[in-house]
């Protein structure tokens, strides 16, 4: 039998220097985003197929793992010139855990927009 592991991000198991280097390498990645699709059991991410974008999602996904133990990651690379394809995936809570989470970031995402085009 196995155990269900709780819906939870838990950020406390980095210390304040891998909090910041977690953020920084989340950040990048999401500047070189091609695009997110929702698949079947969570979402796909796109990223360019280089060799710095593929050792920063080796990063990330090392440290996301510790602190979001629930997601489960599929990362395929192809040696042909295709994207890179991230896959965060669980069951339906694990879903809209990530579906809330992409809805945040769109909400900064255009926030941030209306403040940069607004004349004052």
């Amino acid at each position: 039998m196995t155990k269900e592991i709780p819906t939870s991000c838990c950020h406390t198991v980095f210390t304040k220097e891998e909090r910041f280097e977690y953020k920084n390498i989340w950040r990048e990645l999401e500047l070189r985003r091609i695009s997110i699709t929702e698949i079947e059991k969570g979402y796909q991410y796109l990223f360019p197929d280089d060799s710095e974008t593929l050792r920063l999602l080796n990063e990330w996904i090392g440290m996301e793992r510790r602190c979001c133990p629930f997601l489960t990651f599929t990362m395929i690379a192809n040696n042909e010139d295709k994207a890179i394809r991230l896959q965060l995936t669980g069951n339906e809570e694990v879903k809209a855990c990530l579906q809330n989470e992409i809805d945040e970031n769109i909400k900064v995402l255009t926030t941030l927009s209306k403040e940069t085009n607004s004349t004052c």
